[in-house]
């Protein structure tokens, strides 16, 4: 499954999520309220046990609203960044006092208490930092044979050089193979098969689907995030600063806090040149190719060929990577595939298969 993909399951459980919890949190009555008479029951037996035998309902519900929250954290962390997975915290706070002051303002049988709060972000605490230290502390490959490996070290999953530096943060796919002196920085995703160059930068965040071929030195910087089969060629880069400076107008260096990054996304199957720079925030539709050294300011339509600087529509392109030729009423053939294409209103699709 790819990063895409992946996101979008992880954002629609979130949606889900949030919908029941919004009904449990409006419920006009105690949603524990049916199942009194059995919750006594449970506990006068489980308080029997010397163990248990402080345990009351207080305890009974405040596991309940622990436990209630913990999958927030789970999801909002995967979706951050594993730096910022805290905001996962500050969400799940956020959200658990809205739903605590809508019980004390509108719902008068409900009771609102700061302690529901507490126990609901504890459990957002506890799901955000399970996935912390999981993506921080992937489970290490067995050490290779130095005897046989000195050059890089191998898995069956993948393959890393030894002088490539990639971050412990970093999502590696199987089958991956990294060459040497290439850098992959923090928190960025690398699909399966994916192939990264000598000298190749992944920047912080990055998003590469499966199957991507980053070729010596290209530079991708954040938050880039490129589908699966894109190709990008030698010394290829995709820029992230509108209006770049390295000082602040009083002269002072900048850091973070002083740009708003901005990323280059590239459809599937996509191919940029060598030596092309890919201006943020432009969107490379998916199977088009960008010749090399053209310099691309707009957005680029799927299948088209752009070239040039500043780079402009030289034509159309099929699956196989090779240019179409004109068959006549918006018609268009792949010499290498034999597929036909149509273009309506400057847009290329496939044509409907026999």
């Amino acid at each position: 499954m790819n990063a895409t993909a992946h996101r979008g399951i992880l954002l629609a459980a979130l949606v889900l999520y949030l919908i029941g919890l919004a009904f449990i949190g409006a419920w006009p009555t105690p949603v524990d309220r049916p199942l009194t008479g059995l919750l006594r029951d449970v506990i006068q037996a489980v308080r029997g046990y010397p163990l248990t035998a402080g345990i009351t309902y207080m305890h009974v519900e405040g596991a309940a609203n622990v436990l209630l929250f913990v999958p927030l954290g789970l999801i909002v962390a995967l979706l951050l960044p594993i730096r910022r997975w805290w905001l996962a915290v500050v969400v799940g706070a956020l959200t658990s006092a809205a739903i605590e002051t809508v019980q004390y303002v509108a719902l008068s049988q409900r009771t609102a208490s700061l302690g529901d709060v507490m126990n609901n972000t504890l459990g957002v605490v506890l799901g955000a930092a399970a996935i912390r230290i999981i993506r921080t502390h992937p489970a290490r490959d067995a050490a290779p044979d130095p005897g046989t490996e000195p050059a890089s070290t191998r898995s069956v999953m993948k393959t890393i050089a030894d002088t490539a530096d990639v971050a412990e943060t970093a999502v590696i796919g199987d089958g991956t193979r990294i060459w040497h002196l290439a850098q992959v920085r923090e928190d960025a995703a690398v699909g399966s098969n994916c192939n990264i160059g000598r000298g190749a930068y992944v920047g912080p965040a990055v998003v590469l689907g499966n199957n991507c071929k980053l070729q010596n030195y290209a530079l991708v910087y954040e938050p880039a995030c490129l589908a699966d089969g894109v190709f990008v060629g030698p010394a290829a880069v995709l820029t992230n600063d509108l209006h770049p400076r390295a000082i602040t107008p009083d002269g002072t260096l900048k850091d973070a806090d002083d740009w708003v990054a901005v990323g280059v996304t590239v459809g599937k199957g996509a191919s940029i040149g060598a030596g092309a720079i890919c201006i943020a925030p432009a969107v490379i539709g998916e199977w088009a190719t960008v010749a090399a050294g053209a310099v691309v300011t707009r957005d680029v339509a799927a299948y088209a060929i752009v070239a040039g600087v500043p780079a402009r529509q030289a034509g159309w392109v099929g699956e196989a990577g090779h240019p179409l030729k004109d068959d006549g009423g918006g018609h268009w053939l792949c010499p290498a595939t034999g597929r036909r294409y149509v273009e309506t209103n400057g847009q290329l699709t496939p044509a409907a298969m026999d």
